[in-house]
């Protein structure tokens, strides 16, 4: 299958739902050999069939990003089946809607755990493989969160403005290498996870200028420009998809 992404392979954490699985569809879509990495299995192995019987190349491998050892036994199946890594997505992740006095030891490490250091460990794992191969893609899903200062989220404000950093200091690190790092900054986005809470959705809804929330496919399809050589200048930059919510 030909495309912007033809014959890469990339690999999509948080794959099995929202975001995480658009994207990994639509990297497929654009040639990529696409390897979905999440928590939950049956859907995993669902997502990758659709794509292959899309005509697409997918693997699944359930993993659990807070655990490093899951992340690198992701990395070394898809050394042991394709022999390098092109593209990274650190896409999984939680939300936390918790006001800051009643925030728990327990809330900041599920929050810190997922959203920060299951990117850390895939990131310390691909980085040294992307090296050696002179080229590489980051792409490290964060949030309009990190900039907007959203009352009673300040532990997922804090977390995505920390990865967003990150992102940029590593952009500088890796540029001598070939590996671009940027960060994809959606805002509200029609998600089960984004759903939860549907007062809360509506309400934030009700504030985008466009007038609606995200799709999924709408970030995948930002996702596949950033990945692909048409943005083979941007590196340690924030692309936000928010429907026009500005600071």
């Amino acid at each position: 299958m030909k495309g912007k992404l033809a014959d890469r392979v990339a690999i999509v954490t948080g794959a099995t739902s929202g975001i995480g699985e658009a994207v990994a569809e639509r990297f497929a879509r654009e040639g990529a050999r696409v390897v979905l990495a999440g928590r939950r299995a049956e859907r995993g192995e669902r997502n990758s069939r659709k794509i292959v019987e899309d005509g697409g190349e997918a693997l699944f491998v359930k993993t659990d990003v807070t655990r490093g050892e899951e992340v690198k036994a992701l990395i070394a199946k898809v050394l042991e089946r394709y022999g390098r890594v092109d593209i990274l997505v650190n896409n999984a992740g939680v939300l936390g809607n918790i006001p800051f006095e009643e925030a728990t030891v327990e809330d900041w490490h599920r929050l810190v755990d997922t959203d920060a250091l299951g990117g850390i460990y895939a990131m310390w794992e691909v980085l040294p493989i992307m090296r050696a191969q002179k080229s590489g893609n980051v792409i490290n899903v964060t949030s309009i969160d990190a900039t907007l200062s959203t009352p009673h989220e300040p532990l997922y404000c804090f977390i995505k403005a920390g990865m967003e950093h990150l992102t940029r200091c590593l952009a500088k690190e890796y540029a001598a290498y070939g590996i671009r790092l940027n960060n994809l900054a959606p805002g509200l986005v029609a998600t089960d996870l984004a759903r939860d809470n549907p007062a809360m959705f509506r309400k934030l809804e009700a504030g985008i200028p466009l007038g609606r929330a995200g799709t999924p496919k709408e970030i995948a399809d930002v996702a596949a420009w950033l990945a692909s050589d048409e943005a083979s200048f941007v590196t340690g930059a924030t692309i936000e998809a928010n429907g026009g919510c500005v600071r």
